[in-house]
């Protein structure tokens, strides 16, 4: 968790409470606005619940003409199945499935 102080310090870094499954439309902070404002065309999505947050944040994002990366090996769910379903059934209709991997060779290409 970021302290007050590093976020008063530093102005990249943006405090957003989700009360939903969805970072875009269940939080308290125009984050879609706040990403085309710096200008940001990719969102990389990660966490607890493939089937659900995940899930909804990225298709949220998607719907709002970010692409969506899904970052597969930094994500989990309550059940396999749903996992699973989400990944083969869900994601492909709007978002790209990659590994960490994927994210830190292209992170050394730009160094």
């Amino acid at each position: 968790m970021i302290l007050q102080d590093e976020l008063d310090k530093n102005p990249r870094l943006h405090q957003l409470v989700k009360y939903g499954p969805s970072a875009f439309k269940q939080s308290d902070y125009g984050l879609a606005d706040e990403l085309k404002n710096n200008p940001v065309s990719k969102i990389y999505v990660s966490g607890v619940s493939m089937s659900n947050g995940v899930l909804k944040t990225a298709r949220d994002g998607a719907d709002l003409g970010f692409e969506a990366m899904i970052i597969e090996d930094a994500c989990a769910d309550r059940k396999l199945k749903n996992f699973q379903k989400t990944k083969t059934d869900e994601i492909p209709k709007f978002g790209k499935l990659i590994k960490t991997r994927e994210i830190i060779e292209e992170l050394n290409k730009n160094v």
